[in-house]
């Protein structure tokens, strides 16, 4: 079990963790209705990122344990406050599965699966995987290419037109969620949330270097592992994301890992 040590100190942010969870993810699961017109992008991403979660949830439920599901939901809103996108509606939780994977969809939405979560051996390691996945949420990854989607302009026009066939958005957001999850991200998406996750950690008091150690435990998987299968699938190698990010750690990082309000934005670090 992992030490949760460094959240239990900021005992004033607990009335975030006061969060009925099961009920905000069985509203995500239900088919979602619009009933007003989408007048931003930043609604349209957090509406889409809702769809993906409720897909999530339909083929796995979150783990019964309430603390742990609290737990990850303060660590992961404590990382969050040190990016520029603290506005989002965060919201974390462990998908109750042997898979090794985490996820984040667009709008906040972030997974661990208990399957990861078991594998991890400190808090730091924790905090390294969850700011590895708010950091593809600073940087919409996910959104763009939802966006490039071809049925990605339909939805949107359909949620702007006070769109009154949600099963329909449904079925289409399935379309693209399964895309997104057979398909993954480019390297050069993955490689920039392992570095921007490093300073996100580093802001929030976390060991900046922790990510090694969970790749290092992914090497380890690699070959004999198939719970780790689809990670693998839709990842670069963790040989080589280590190689990426032992080149990734220079000046320019240090100087970033400052507080949120001091440091520099993540969206103006650049690949070294």
């Amino acid at each position: 079990m992992i030490g949760r040590k460094n959240l239990l100190v900021s005992k004033s942010r607990s009335v975030l963790v006061n969060l009925k969870l099961k009920s905000i993810f069985s509203c995500l699961f239900a088919f979602l209705v619009f009933s007003a017109p989408v007048k931003s992008s930043l609604e349209e991403e957090i509406l889409a990122g809702e769809q993906i979660a409720a897909l999530y949830l339909g083929s796995v439920s979150l783990v019964a344990d309430k603390e742990l599901n609290e737990f990850v939901n303060l660590l992961g809103r404590h990382l969050a406050d040190q990016t520029e996108r603290r506005e989002l509606p965060w919201v974390f939780g462990v998908l109750d599965t042997d898979s090794v994977n985490a996820f984040c969809t667009p709008g906040g939405n972030v997974f661990v699966t208990r399957g990861l979560y078991q594998l991890l051996e400190s808090e730091d390691e924790l905090a390294a995987v969850i700011a590895h996945e708010i950091a593809h949420g600073v940087r919409q990854h996910h959104w763009k290419v939802v966006q490039k989607q071809k049925a990605a302009a339909q939805i949107i026009a359909k949620m702007q037109s006070n769109m009154s066939n949600a099963n329909q958005l449904f079925d289409q957001m399935n379309d693209i969620f399964t895309d997104l999850m057979t398909k993954g991200l480019d390297k050069g998406a993955e490689f920039e949330a392992d570095r921007d996750g490093a300073v996100i950690a580093a802001r929030a008091g976390y060991d900046s270097s922790a990510l090694f150690g969970v790749l290092a435990k992914l090497e380890e998987l690699k070959n004999d592992e198939k719970s780790a299968e689809l990670l693998f699938q839709t990842h670069p190698s963790p040989g080589e994301r280590i190689d990426r990010l032992s080149i990734a750690f220079s000046n320019e990082l240090e100087a970033a890992a400052l507080p949120a309000s001091l440091g520099t934005p993540l969206m103006n670090i650049t690949a070294p």
